[in-house]
This record gives structure tokens, sequence and C-alpha cells, in this order.
């Protein structure tokens, strides 16, 4: 949206000035010429344009304007309202200008007296005659939504219409009507015109100078009806278009994620993902056309969904069109391009919250929650401030900000996108893929998990860049590539690839104590292999890989002491071990997943002083590693592994007040210790679990000794 604050008259009534005293009292004076400008439009000549008996000129160019020269005899004026019959003022003056109060359409009659004889009487009448309509420069779609109401004033009064505006939208319209002329604000010939009209949003407006009502009242589009006078029926523009061929073969659907404020972003953080994980199940291809592929206002970051095809960048709006007018439908927010769309002709799924829906085009695909906050926009006891991008005039700075979005659920949106006609047919039966699976929770509570463990975390941590170091030594899981995988289309190997490079990346910096730039990698490779499972939930690796980036999500998160989402991040991890267990239960890597699953949960429930629950996690961890030690007797790794099992089972039986029973979990250990160092006694790992292991044991000791609970 864009703005113009035009200059007020002081008084409501005429402005005028002459060397003569008004007959009327209380109407203040001023030429029209010695106005403020108005920005980002062009001004009107200072002079009127029409000419006229006894060297008056007036046109419409800036209101009603006539211009009286000093003739030695007493002019008069009167200004009418030939609709409403109603006189608006009749002045005397020796001369000067007279300049109506209202700038936006009236059907003028303007009489003009020199002593008692008219020397003029002029109905507005349009016909045959240069009229120009200005919008702003540096909006599309409040243009957009105008455009066709400056089309029907030309078709009401006959005019030769020209239409100032930016020279992207010229592009757009300038072959689609032949009849009018478009011009940039630099081409303007203002001399030449008969009568000028600007279209803009009018904040500051209070005396409805430039506008007949707040177009807050009436919706963006419609205001343009009422300046200009025309039936506020809406209409979408024609779009003509250079190259009107389908840029793709396949169905399908075309998103736009970024605006210009954060109040019309869709702030669910993980909305878009889940979306455009549902749309490619069901078989479309997902296409961002942002002009951004991210954009940042601290401390929020918007970047196109990673499933998302990125046609992003700065192109012309032509090819958006197109782009749009091929779309199955289009999912966007209160912007510049779901306008672009609705005049292209494609069905239009729109997600705003802080505007109503009478504030932009009918849409049977509007998504708003009215169970949150919304309608600020439109609510006039609020001006919206261009300049604060994190704009929330009631909410701002509490922990509801943003909530007219945030609150829109992506289930609020599939279930939108299902009411669409047609919406999935005519798509190959291979690409009528399922949509459940890891990233779908059926239940109540994992979806809960699912949600939590992928919600934006903060992006600073006063922990040591060690502390991340030392979880990371601990093996997470590892990460299943595509390249050539048997059973993997191409586009699916490429993308396991990325999402396995994502779980490097933040590796890299989760090690070097950039943790923001660590979990947004982690979050990426998340989002990827979601998408991969959604499409194909049976795909063993997919899940492995979707709950190894949990388990990295988490480890940030618990390092930055964000224990409730840890939590959950960790608790969606295990449930994702869980399965894959239960589905392949002699396949020893994910028995192996399943275990660190195990350990990880109880590593956070023991931070937030669970003690019954982490120890619960910590038995299941043993009992799964003594199993695989049992299998694979030789294997060194396996044997530290139980021996770390042993010592955190110990370590959990402490606060629960069963120090005999730690001091057994403990004394398990360390045979193993001892029996692994009896073969080489140089080994670092071991000698640091020994390092541990005995001062445990002797505080432990000490404690039952003296008969108090080992807690």
């Amino acid at each position: 949206m864009n703005f113009a604050n035009f200059p007020r008259p002081s008084d409501p009534a005429p402005l005028w000035q002459g060397a003569g005293e008004p007959s009327t009292a209380g109407i203040s004076a001023a030429p029209s010429a010695e106005l403020a400008p108005k920005p980002r439009l062009p001004r009107p000549t200072t002079a009127p344009t029409q000419e006229a008996p006894a060297g008056l000129r007036f046109d419409f160019n800036d209101g009603c304007r006539v211009m009286l020269p000093d003739t030695g005899r007493a002019w008069r004026v009167r200004l009418s309202d030939r609709q409403t019959g109603n006189v608006l003022f009749d002045v005397d003056l020796r001369s000067g200008h007279v300049n109506s109060a209202k700038r936006y359409f009236v059907p003028f009659r303007l009489e003009v007296w020199s002593d008692d004889e008219r020397v003029l009487r002029h109905d507005y009448d349009a016909r045959g005659r240069d009229v120009l309509i200005q919008f702003p420069v540096g909006t599309i779609g409040d243009v957009i939504g105008w455009f066709s109401y400056a089309v029907k004033f030309k078709d009401v009064h006959q005019c030769r219409l020209t239409c100032a505006m930016g020279e992207p939208l010229i592009a757009l319209f300038r072959s689609a009507y032949p009849d009018i002329t478009f011009v940039t604000h630099e081409m303007v010939e203002a001399d030449r015109f008969y009568a000028t009209y600007s279209v803009a949003l009018f904040f500051d407006d209070a005396e409805f100078v430039y506008q007949p009502c707040d177009f807050r009242q009436v919706g963006l589009h419609r205001t343009a009806a009422y300046i200009l006078g025309v039936d506020p029926a809406e209409q979408p523009p024609f779009v003509a278009l250079a190259d009107d061929s389908r840029p793709i073969a396949e169905p399908y659907v075309c998103i736009s994620v970024q605006a210009t404020t954060q109040c019309k972003h869709w702030n669910n953080p993980e909305g878009w993902d889940r979306t455009v994980a549902f749309l490619r199940a069901r078989g479309y291809r997902v296409v961002c056309i942002d002009q951004h592929p991210v954009t940042t206002r601290d401390p929020y970051r918007t970047q196109i969904p990673a499933a998302a095809e990125d046609q992003t960048g700065d192109r012309p709006l032509q090819e958006r069109a197109r782009w749009l007018r091929h779309a199955a439908f289009f999912i966007g927010l209160s912007s510049g391009l779901s306008w672009l769309a609705w005049a292209s002709g494609t069905p239009v799924v729109l997600i705003s919250g802080f505007t109503h829906p009478t504030n932009e085009f009918a849409t049977p695909f509007r998504v708003i929650n009215y169970h949150a906050c919304n309608g600020c926009w439109n609510d006039a006891g609020h001006q919206f401030d261009h300049a604060d991008a994190l704009w929330c005039p009631r909410l701002k700075d509490t922990p509801r900000q943003f909530e007219c979005t945030r609150l829109i659920t992506a289930d609020h949106v599939k279930a939108t996108l299902l009411s669409i006609p047609g919406f999935g047919e005519g798509l190959p039966p291979s690409a009528q893929l399922p949509s459940s699976g890891v990233a779908e929770p059926t239940d109540a509570s994992d979806a809960y998990d699912a949600r939590a463990a992928l919600a934006e975390p903060d992006g600073s941590s006063d922990e040591e860049p060690l502390a991340i170091s030392e979880l990371l030594e601990r093996s997470l899981g590892d990460v299943h590539r595509g390249g050539f995988a048997v059973g993997l289309t191409v586009g699916a190997g490429k993308m396991l690839d990325q999402a396995a490079e994502f779980i490097a990346e933040g590796d890299r910096a989760a090690t070097a104590g950039e943790l923001a730039a660590a979990i947004a990698s982690y979050m990426r490779s998340a989002a990827m292999v979601r998408t991969l499972t959604e499409a194909d939930p049976d795909h063993p690796g997919f899940q492995r890989n979707f709950s190894v980036a949990l388990n990295r999500i988490g480890a940030i998160l618990f390092v930055q002491r964000d224990l409730e989402r840890a939590h959950a991040t960790y608790r969606a991890s295990l449930a994702v071990a869980e399965r894959l267990h239960a589905a392949y239960p002699n396949n020893t890597g994910y028995q192996r997943d399943l275990a660190w699953s195990h350990a990880l949960l109880a590593d956070v429930l023991t931070a937030e002083s669970r003690h019954q629950e982490a120890f619960d996690h910590r038995r299941a961890n043993t009992a799964l590693t003594t199993q695989m030690c049992a299998a694979a007797p030789g294997e060194s790794n396996l044997q530290r592994a139980l021996a770390n099992s042993y010592q955190s089972l110990g370590d959990a039986l402490i606060p629960l007040g069963h120090g005999h029973g730690a001091l057994a979990a403990y004394r398990v250990s360390l045979g193993l210790v001892q029996r692994a160092l009896s073969a080489n006694n140089q080994d670092p790992a071991w000698n640091q679990l020994s390092r541990t292991l005995l001062p445990k044991i002797r505080n432990t000791l000490l404690l039952l000794r003296q008969g108090a609970p080992a807690s």
C-alpha cells in the first residue's frame, strides 16, 4: 500500500485570494498555486487551463478553480453541486483565485458575474476533453485495485483519459487499453488537462478534502470509486501479456510469503512449510514468485519455504502475471501479488488478519481468524505508520504481537484449499500422494510436539561454544544422502543431499558457537526432509533424517536453556525413532537411534527436575545399549556407550534417593572402563570416563556411610 499525506486547507470552505473583500464572512483565502505540494504526484499548473470570456480562466485540475483578472469591476463567483443541489459558496471579490474545498470528483456548476452581468455559467462536462487520473508510484496492489475505476470514469464521462503511474504497471495495462494514454509522472503535461483527479490513501484527511469518505470504511480499492464518483462495484482490470504461454507443463501453485511490513506476513512459524508440503503431497509443484527470497526485520526473518521452487528476483510484472495466469491458484497475503493474481483471473487464497475482508477484493478463499485480534488496518482509531516495519498498534511488544496471523493455522489454510473447486483433480495418479507421515501427526499431543519442535527459537546463548561442541561430539545420528540411491527419484535424491549439507553447515556453525546460524540450517534440513517424508511416508531414510535434524535442533535449544522447546523437539524425534524401531526391529542403526533419543530426552528432563521420567528414559537407553553390545561384543564404541549409559543411569538414581542403586550402576560402568583400560591404558576417552566415575563412586559411598540419602 502506498500513502499520500496531502495538504489540507485550514477551513473546509473554498480557498480564494483577491484584492477585494469577500461578501461572505468566514471564508479563508489562498491561491491554489500556494498550497503545499502533493507528495509523489504531479502538481497542476499555477493558472487554470481553460479560457473563458472576460479574461477568466478555470479548470477542475485541483477541485474547481477559477482565476479572476483585475478589471476594475466587482466579480461574484458561485460554486454549486449539481447532484445534491447545494450552493457550496457564493462570494464577491475584486480579483484573485477561487478554489473549491473538495478536490475529488464533484459535478460542479461554476457561475461568474461581473457586476450584475453573468459572464460564465459552466457545468462540468468532460466529454471529448482531456482528463488526468494520477496514481502514486512505488505501489503495485493499490493501483491494480484502483485502475478499473479510472476505466469506469472514462466510460461514464466519455473523456480522453490519461493515467499517470509507474512504468512497471504501464507495461501491464497499455496493450489491454489502447484508448487510454499511459504516462509516467515525468511525462505529465499538466497544461493540457481539463480535470485532474488524484487517487491515493489519505490518512490525515479528517475534513474529507481529497476523499468523500475514509478508505478504511469502504475498502482499499473502492476508495477510488468514491474519489472518482463512479459505481463502487469491484471489477478486476484486464492484463495484457506479451508471452501468454504456460511456463511449466505440470500443475502448479504460486505463493508469495513476503510483504512490505511484518503485520502483513503469515506469522505462524510452521504455516508455510506445512502448506507447501501438503500441496506437494497432492501433486502440485509450488512456485514462489516473491521479489526477495529472504527478508529480515529484527527479530523476524521470513524466507522462501525450503520445499518451494524459487522463482524470486527482480523480474517484470508481466512475467509474474504469466506465472499467475496459468497457476491452479495463488496463496498470498494482503499485498501486491494477490491483487495481480486477482487481475490475472487466478483463484486467490488470501491470508490476512490485520485487514478486514472488505479491505480487499472479494474471494471465497479468504483466511482470517476472528478469535484473534484482527482488523487494525481498517480501524480509523489507529493510523498506520509505514515507517514502522513492526507496526502492531494494539499488541506491540506483548506476547500477543501479530497474533492476527500467528493464530491462523496450517490446518485452516488446508481446509480452505480443499474448498477450491477442482482441487487436486486431473493430476497424475502417481502424484496423488498421501499427506500423512511424520510431519502431519494425527493426535493432538503429537501435533503439539511437532509444532514446538520446529518453532523459531531465540538466536542467542550465554553458553561457551565448547558446550555445544561437546553435545555434537555425542553421536546425534548420521544422515542419509541421496545421490543415486535405489528407489529415489533424481529430485528426491538431490533434496536429500541438500538436507544433509544443511546438517553439515549447521554442525560447522554450532562448533564455532554461531548458534543462530546453526539452528537455521538444521531447521531448513528438517523442513526439506519433512517434505520428502510427506511425499513418501513409508521411506525409512526420510524419517530417520528428520529425526536427526530434530536432535540437532534440540541440542541447540538445550544449550540455550530453552528447555520447553528442547523437550518437545527431542520427544518428536523419539516418536520417529520408536516407529522406525518397531517397523525394523532387527536394524541396529534404528536401535541405536532409539537409544540416543532416550538419552537426549533424559538430559532435558533432568534439567527440568523431572527426575523419575529422566530415570525411565535412562533405563530404556541402558537396556537398548545392552542389547546392541550383546549382538556386537567386539565393538568398542558400543562398549563405551554402555559405560556412559550406566554412569548416566547412576546419575538419574541419585536425586531419587536410591544411593545403593546408583552405586551399583557406577560400579558396572567402572568395570567396563577397567576392562577397556587393561587392553589400552592410553585411550583418552576411557581415561576421561574413569576420571568422572571415581569421584562419583567416592561421594556416593560417603553419603551412604553417613546415613544420608544420596541425593
